[in-house]
């Protein structure tokens, strides 16, 4: 029946070829078109949530606002954790929910909970933001936009960028770093205030009267009703200047008598400076699903159209270029397969004949065109995990079609035509091949449903390989037969010198062989040691556990750190000493720098607590510097030489992106502050006493010192001096006081209207020496206030309604990450650590720790599924046994391997090596035994069954695991050969991460082959042999059937 079927398909050539035609020609169609991106956009399921409350410091807004709301949050259906951070004026809250939260609007839930809370919580606050999060939203374009100009061309010229690259499709929202508001800037007299004995609170109640809103209703006559309209709001910022302030004895006093008014700039908050000189730069943001690639072009297109056009010395340059890594990587993962299918080509074209190798190269390219078709039908996009994916595939689907040609071209040599031949390939080995891609599937399954937020990125990898196994299973069984029919010759002659090169391998493969199955006993147990050997030897000498690998970097960053109060001036010149380094390094192409304001961080992107400043780097083409690892360290070098603060560089690099800036990552959490403090100590004090950690810091919320201005009541009730007044004085001193808006005609939004004191007034001790106009005369205001310097939290960090802090640490060279996290962990089981105190692993350690737990069981639910698989084909145990015994010989080859190579266990690249070779070595295991059971058959001698079996599946196992290391090899040696720009490689940032995947297959599938030709017929052979002993003892109950194996 299986057979019939097959012949009718296969008889319709024209159609097969209509279909991979169109195939081809659609998943080329889809491959250009693919949306590309850095990571695979994922719904985080998170919400963030930012109120503002004016005039509130950090612990009161911890006490107001941070707490009430965190107890209503915390009983939202499906809530997993509440982090919030309390700073002055601000409180922010990212809402984890769990990612199987089938709520579909977070963010109307969330803002809906602060709604219903609105009685516990302040009045006067405002809600600024609650957003839903998705991974693309991290996904940024930084522009630095600099010139020889004054900062008004800049700022205009920003702002026209702005409008313009919000225009694109790709594009949400652009953010302007550096910008400062434009504003009418009052600046007042304080001898001209005290000449005229005028009050603040004059000015402020003059503004209050003449810049209003006047109604005056509507005019009617018996013809029209009439509108009327009195001009009651300034519109110019010259009209201010003629507020009247007071008037006495037909004298007017105005505000331009007291004052002087400019439309000017605000006070400079931070500082942004572009490849040395004076700058803006620009955060673009993205829609998600959008492709990387092209939003990266059409801002560059907008920038290059622009050039010039707003003022001739204005120039922009983008830092941090992802799409230029995400091209290296497309780039360099379309080389691999490029590679691969020549080198599959040339090995099968030795093999089998230019035909066969033609066959067999064609099959991977169709399969990826297949596969990227499905793909982008099921909206998956073309990104790193995708490609990892691919990657992977290239050794697995190779081994179908080797299999189908090798059974035809063995067909055709003993003369069947060939589309008879390619008929009874697909027939014989259907289901052999059907099995086998199903136990590789079902490895694979269990993983796509890896969880947590990293495994909504991981599980992209499975699910390509399993869409490109079943792509690959209709093209092994429909269009390789048909295709092939096709195209190869009528027959095939055996030639004299290739036949008698064949027999002499046979001849010394059978004769190894025969030695083999006659002492099954000797190779299980000689199987079994070396096994228990290379996992004692592996656990002693091992290189320890990596959760990824660590690739190279092609940018960089700079994070600056300093404890304690610093003007805006300070902060600059701390950013200038980093600066006046990074510029006199030649390996530095460009960079941006900027001056951070601590009120307005958002925790929640791992910075440090005490940042000022931070810098994105591009190094120059890696074949123009030194290894990027050693350039970092060098300029790491260089910025500990600084005084008075710290700054750290690291490279930009995927791993880090994934699993975080530091090794180890420990939170400790305790609604008791004092016991929190004390545990964060005794933690950091524990990492001190370890031999293999460094770089210690514990994440202390940041703290300063304010100076609080206490009025003294009686004095004002005294002098009939209102406390806004007194509070009106200082602020005027400080940052200024708003006292209304103008919105120019000139000017598509509102301007402030501010009051400042002179700039020489404005200090600690100028605001004592200010005076009030009281009803007995100007007062100092020193007279009504008591200053005193007081501590400051700048921030306060919260977790599920507990205070939280993070101790984090590296390891040491030549220490293992794994042995440190370890020696922690035995040390918590032990130490009495308060009931009231929780310390819990983070960050690296946590996500190794539960993807350990989760692959253990992934492995035995892959296995499981795969004995069901195999039992289902076999109906027999004992060959079931067999095939599910060879995956211990493959992880054999591969921890043999790390050891020769000194290489760390990858948690995620060698895992999904191990699996993927296991789905390899039992395909092989498969098409033996299968060959087998048909050859018994016909054949009594078990021996003889077993070899000519072995024989004649020993060309199509060697051809697989040939083909598939050769075709890794490259990736595996770090060698990246560009075939269209004629170039080679060597050690490019790319390979890093596909090295230790590459290795694991190439030395799991060598050792494992090896063991598949002789191990699995010895163990076929077992049976007959245990039954012979146990005869031969119940003959001879004295031991003499204890004879030699080989008799």
């Amino acid at each position: 029946m299986l057979k019939k079927i097959l012949s009718i398909i296969l008889l319709r050539k024209k159609t097969i070829s209509t279909l991979l035609v169109m195939i081809l020609l659609l998943g080329s169609i889809s491959y250009a078109t693919f949306p590309q991106e850095e990571m695979p956009e994922i719904d985080l399921k998170m919400v963030a949530l930012v109120i503002q409350y004016e005039g509130m410091p950090s612990d009161d807004i911890e006490k107001l606002i941070s707490e009430p709301l965190e107890r209503d949050l915390l009983t939202l259906k499906d809530i997993d954790e509440i982090v919030s951070i309390s700073k002055d004026n601000i409180a922010s809250f990212l809402i984890a929910f769990k990612l199987t939260s089938k709520n579909e609007n977070l963010a109307k839930l969330v803002r809906n909970t602060v709604s219903d809370a609105s009685d516990k919580l302040p009045e006067e606050m405002e809600i600024l933001e609650v957003k839903e999060y998705n991974s693309s939203m991290f996904s940024r374009i930084y522009i630095g936009l600099h010139g020889d100009v004054p900062y008004e061309i800049l700022q205009k010229s920003a702002n026209a960028y702005k409008d313009l690259l919000e225009q694109i499709n790709n594009v949400t929202e652009v953010n302007i770093v550096g910008e400062r508001e434009e504003i009418v800037k009052v600046t007042l007299n304080p001898s001209l205030l005290k000449k005229y004995q005028i009050n603040i609170s004059d000015i402020f109640q003059s503004f209050k009267l003449y810049n209003n809103i006047i109604p005056a209703g509507v005019l009617s006559d018996e013809n029209a009703d009439f509108s009327i309209k009195i001009p009651g709001l300034y519109q110019n910022y010259r009209e201010i200047e003629q507020l009247p302030i007071a008037a006495k004895d037909n004298f007017t006093l105005l505000l331009n008598d007291v004052a002087e008014i400019k439309r000017t700039y605000d006070k400079k908050e931070s500082m942004v400076v572009v490849n040395g000189k004076p700058a803006l730069s620009m955060e673009v943001s993205r829609k998600g699903g959008t492709n990387i690639i092209e939003t990266y072009a059409a801002v560059k297109k907008v920038l290059s159209e622009n050039e010039g056009k707003f003022h001739p010395l204005v120039s922009t340059v983008i830092v941090d270029d992802e799409s230029i890594e995400i091209k290296q990587r497309i780039e360099s993962s379309e080389n691999t397969v490029i590679t691969a299918v020549i080198l599959v080509m040339i090995i099968v074209i030795a093999a089998l004949g230019i035909r066969s190798g033609m066959l067999v190269g064609l099959s991977i390219p169709t399969t990826y065109l297949f596969s990227i078709l499905i793909l982008d039908y099921l909206g998956i996009t073309y990104n790193l995990m995708t490609v990892f994916g691919l990657i992977l595939a290239v050794g697995l689907l190779v081994d179908g079609p080797i299999v189908i040609t090798e059974f035809a071209k063995s067909e055709q040599e003993r003369g069947t035509r060939r589309g008879e031949s390619y008929l009874n390939a697909s027939h014989n080995m259907f289901w052999p091949i059907v099995a086998s891609s199903l136990t590789t599937i079902v490895a694979f399954l269990p993983l796509v449903f890896w969880p947590d937020v990293l495994g909504q990125w991981l599980r992209v990898i499975p699910f390509t390989v399993i869409v490109v196994l079943s792509t690959s299973l209709i093209v092994t069984l429909v269009f390789i037969p048909a295709i092939g029919s096709i195209i190869e010759k009528k027959t095939t002659k055996i030639s004299g010198d290739s036949t008698r090169k064949d027999n002499y391998f046979f001849r010394t493969y059978e004769s190894v062989l025969n030695k083999s199955i006659k002492s099954p006993i000797t190779v299980l147990i000689f199987t079994c040691l070396t096994f228990a050997a290379v996992i004692l030897f592996y656990n002693k000498y091992n290189n320890g556990i990596i959760f990824f690998p660590n690739d190279k970097a092609t940018t960089a960053r700079i994070e600056v750190m300093a404890r304690g109060n610093f003007s805006p001036d300070e902060t600059a010149d701390y950013i200038s000493e980093v600066i006046q380094i990074i510029d006199n390094n030649p390996y530095i192409e460009n960079y941006v720098a900027n001056t951070t304001n601590r009120n307005r961080i958002w925790l929640f992107d791992d910075s440090p607590t005490d940042i000022i400043g931070r810098m994105w780097i591009d190094l120059v083409d890696d074949n123009e510097r030194p290894d990027s690892d050693i350039l970092l360290q060098e300029i790491q070098t260089q910025l500990d030489t600084l005084n008075g603060f710290e700054a750290r560089i690291s490279g930009n690099t995927y791993s880090s992106a994934i699993v975080g800036p530091k090794d180890i990552e420990i939170e400790v959490s305790s609604s008791d502050k004092r016991l929190l403090n004390q545990v964060a100590e005794i933690v950091s004090q524990k990492l001190g006493s370890l031999e293999g950690v460094k770089d210690i810091d514990i994440k202390y919320p940041m703290s300063g010192v304010e100076w609080v201005y206490d009025v003294d009541r009686e004095q004002t009730s005294k002098y009939n001096v209102p406390i806004q007044s007194v509070g009106a004085i200082i602020n005027l001193a400080t940052t200024g006081t708003k006292i209304g808006t103008i919105r120019p005609f000139d000017s598509n939004k509102e301007l402030e209207i501010k009051l400042f004191l002179p700039e020489d007034s404005q200090s600690l001790d100028s605001i004592q020496n200010l005076t009030i106009n009281t009803e007995e005369g100007p007062i100092a205001v020193s007279k009504f206030v008591n200053k005193k310097p007081s501590n400051k939290i700048f921030s306060i960090g919260r977790k599920n309604a507990s205070r939280i802090l993070i101790i984090d640490a590296n390891t040491k060279e030549g220490h293992k990450t794994a042995d440190n996290i370890e020696k922690i962990n035995l040390w918590l089981e032990k130490e009495n650590i308060p009931l009231e105190a929780q310390i819990k692993l983070i960050g690296e350690a946590e996500d190794s720790e539960a993807s350990l737990t989760f692959i253990i069981s992934a492995f035995s639910l892959a296995l499981l599924l795969m004995f069901i698989v195999l039992i289902s084909l076999f109906n027999n145990f004992y060959h079931t046994f067999i095939i599910l015994f060879s995956i211990a010989l493959s992880t054999t080859g591969i921890f043999v391997g790390l050891l020769a190579m000194n290489m760390s266990f990858s948690g995620v690249m060698t895992g999904l090596g191990i699996v993927a070779c296991t789905g390899i070595v039992v395909n092989n295991n498969i098409i033996l035994i299968d060959s087998y059971r048909k050859i018994r058959k016909n054949e009594k001698n078990k021996s003889i069954a077993i070899i000519q079996s072995a024989r004649s599946r020993i060309r199509p196992i060697f051809l697989t695991t040939i083909t598939t290391v050769c075709g890794l090899l490259p990736s595996a040696l770090q060698i990246s050969v560009d075939i269209f720009d004629r170039t080679i490689s060597y050690k490019s940032e790319e390979t890093y991460f596909v090295q230790p995947l590459a290795w694991a297959i190439v030395w799991g599938l060598s050792f494992a082959t090896i063991a598949t030709l002789f191990v699995t017929p010895s163990l076929l052979a077992l049976p007959d042999r245990l039954k012979n002993i146990f005869r031969s003892n119940r003959q001879e109950p004295m031991g003499s059937g204890l004879q030699d194996e080989t008799v």
